[in-house]
């Protein structure tokens, strides 16, 4: 396999990236999944999230426009796909696509886990951010090569 300091940038959904930074990111993910139990994985994951979320403040937004328009800016920076928003009477709804599910040979799937978790996480503290109330939570699921992230009841 060859190896670089950083991925190159992706060109496609479907493309793999192996550098220094994806390699020890997934290295990370498979010891904490290996070596803990999932719960607590889990929220180690939820927060790094977290911690990413806290790099993008969202002052100045004040509708769906202006959110769409920051969290794409922020995840297309990292080169982790871009988002759509809907806004329904239960929950936000989220769909993110064109991750970087795959970085390198995953066969135990430990990025994917890892991925959800962190996207969880951040969408989580931007809405709680932007006000959402305490009976409200933030589940993550894959669709296919989509995360679908709802924020509601």
């Amino acid at each position: 396999m060859k190896m670089q300091a950083f991925p190159q940038p992706r060109h496609g959904p479907g493309d793999i990236g192996v550098g220094g930074l994806a390699l020890m990111a997934l290295s990370t993910a498979a010891e904490v999944c290996e070596a803990v139990p999932p719960a607590q994985a889990r929220g180690f994951f939820l927060a790094i999230g977290k911690r990413m979320a806290s790099l993008e403040p969202l002052e100045g937004v004040d509708d769906t426009a202006a959110l769409h328009a920051k969290l794409n800016a922020f995840w297309q920076a990292l080169d982790w796909g871009e988002v759509e928003l809907t806004v329904g009477k239960e929950a936000i709804i989220v769909h993110h696509r064109d991750l970087p599910n795959r970085i390198a040979p995953d066969p135990q799937g430990h990025w994917a886990t890892m991925l959800l978790s962190v996207l969880e996480g951040a969408y989580d503290s931007w809405f709680r951010a932007l006000g959402s109330g305490p009976v409200l939570r933030t589940v993550a699921e894959w669709k296919g090569d989509v995360v679908e992230l709802r924020h509601g009841r």
